[in-house]
């Protein structure tokens, strides 16, 4: 049997390191954008302590360009698999550090312990300050579910979570796994960031309060940009999938 390589493909790579980042470039500059949660957004750029930027793996594209609005170092927690290095290799160009890990599957020991570096790496650098941006039901899913490791960083180091989203009007939702909201230009846009959450007590309360804030975040993006309607079916599949889960 085939080894599948954890090598990207060279030129896929080099594609996505050109065609991604103009991409993005070109939705900021032709989309107008309206910012949900101002006050929230002003408290986190303007904080000097740590903190966590957490949005769904389907909204990444255009939460990558919010990082040059933050004079703090950021990192993003990204896979080992080459999947992460073409990841990493697409927005190299926005000043972001990766720790690169998973997300932890008790069948998979590996990936538990380079889950367990990336939550060090992370660790520390929130308690230098540093910010940190993490798709909490990435890199595979379940969609619009968090991992418990958000909760496990956010008690460990003490810094607040924000729960943050994106949206715009002219858009297509793929049939990925993570339902992609991919962006188009010459549109109207808005970003959402909800109440700072801090992770205190039992950890299963505060996931659950991170997840449905991610929700709300999400939802009120969908709702200003029309897509409620349009996409009614993938939020009832996303309760589903909560439901599933909740009653396994």
């Amino acid at each position: 049997m085939a080894i599948k390589s954890s090598k990207p493909n060279p030129f896929l790579a080099w594609c996505l390191g050109i065609i991604v980042p103009a991409w993005i470039r070109l939705i900021r500059m032709t989309t107008r954008w309206e910012v949900i949660g101002q006050d929230n957004f002003e408290r986190a750029r303007a904080s000097e302590e740590g903190m966590i930027v957490v949005f769904w793996h389907s909204r990444i594209l255009m939460m990558v360009d919010q990082r040059r609005l933050f004079p703090k170092r950021f990192w993003f927690m990204i896979s080992e698999h080459r999947d992460g290095e073409l990841i990493a290799r697409a927005v190299k160009g926005f000043d972001i550090s990766f720790a690169r890990g998973s997300a932890r599957n008790p069948r998979k020991k590996a990936k538990n312990k380079s889950g367990s570096n990336a939550l060090r790496t992370l660790l520390k650098a929130l308690r230098r300050g540093e910010g940190v941006g993490l798709t909490p039901d990435g890199p595979r899913g379940p969609r619009e579910k968090c991992h418990a490791g958000i909760v496990q960083l956010a008690k460990l180091s003490g810094v607040p979570v924000y729960p943050a989203a994106f949206a715009v009007q002219r858009a297509h939702f793929f049939s990925t796994w993570d339902r992609f909201h991919f962006p188009f230009p010459f549109s109207k846009g808005c970003y959402v960031y909800g109440d700072p959450i801090i992770v205190e007590g039992d950890e299963e309360e505060a996931r659950q309060k991170i997840e449905d804030a991610l929700q709300k975040v999400t939802l009120e993006a969908d709702r200003r940009m029309g897509h409620l309607a349009t996409d009614a079916k993938m939020t009832a599949q996303a309760a589903d999938d909560r439901k599933t889960v909740s009653s396994s």
